[in-house]
């Protein structure tokens, strides 16, 4: 049983399951007022990764098809660090397997978040590569449709029209495009 923060306890009660990607526990939660129940949760070894490609007013995307949710989806390369890989060196790798592009200088990290806490332990780190060296004309078949630079003004029009569904995609291109207006730079 581990302590937690403002008195909570958890203890691990099974692994359920454990794949490569993620695992599912059952765990007995204890609360500060000494209730306690069981919990599952997802528990992810590894970090998501994403980048925001740049260069000037444009912005790279790439399609590709999501079994889970049975859709086409325009997103930014990402992916999962690896063991020991940094999440800035799992993004570079990711965005170059992914685009054919390499940063050209080093990333800058925008945010780190939790999209679901409330279920599990997974954490998204988003960058941006601006002004990326094309290092090779293809991108990974096995992930990735197709790609396409779109104009700052088309990405405002696809995340007004809910085209943008990916959360690890949506969460820093909006954090993107809020800091350029706030700081009144890259108008379109």
């Amino acid at each position: 049983m581990s302590q937690r923060g403002n008195g909570w306890k958890v203890e691990l009660l099974d692994t359920l399951t454990r794949n490569p990607w993620f695992g599912v526990l059952l765990q007995k939660v204890t609360q500060p007022d000494g209730s306690s129940e069981p919990y599952y949760t997802i528990d992810f070894p590894h970090r998501a990764v994403g980048v925001v490609v740049r260069r000037g007013d444009e912005f790279l995307f790439i399609r590709q098809y999501r079994f889970i949710v049975d859709e086409h989806v325009w997103a930014i390369p990402s992916g999962g660090a690896e063991k020991g890989e940094s999440a800035a060196a799992a993004a570079a790798r990711e965005m170059e397997e992914e685009t054919g592009y390499r940063p050209s200088r080093p990333l800058e990290h925008v945010v780190g978040y939790y999209p679901s806490y409330g279920c599990g332990n997974q954490r998204f780190e988003l960058f941006v590569a601006e002004d990326p060296v094309r290092i090779r004309e293809t991108h990974d078949p096995q992930e990735v449709m197709s790609m396409r630079w779109f104009h700052k003004a088309e990405v405002l029009g696809m995340i007004q029209r809910n085209e943008i569904v990916d959360g690890l995609s949506l969460t820093p291109v909006l954090l993107v495009l809020l800091r350029e207006a706030l700081s009144g730079a890259k108008s379109p």
